[in-house]
């Protein structure tokens, strides 16, 4: 396999700086994702199914991700 002029060495020292960097970014995103799921829940804009627990707009007659029915919001 050609190496294209590229350093094997480079490469590693690459990925070892920009990975750790690359993590702490997305547990930033999820705990974000998180947080807005929770004012969403808070808000009345969102529920969660009652048959799968994933969260679906309040509006919603049917769950997107199980597809089963979901009753009215009184």
């Amino acid at each position: 396999m050609s190496n294209k002029g590229r350093s094997g060495c480079g490469g590693f020292a690459l990925g070892f700086l920009l990975g750790p960097i690359g993590l702490v970014i997305a547990l930033v995103v999820q705990a974000d994702h998180r947080a807005m799921e929770k004012s969403e829940l808070e808000d009345g804009k969102m529920r969660k199914c009652p048959h799968c627990a994933e969260v679906i707009k309040a509006e919603a007659k049917k769950c997107r991700y199980c597809g089963s029915d979901v009753p009215p919001l009184a």
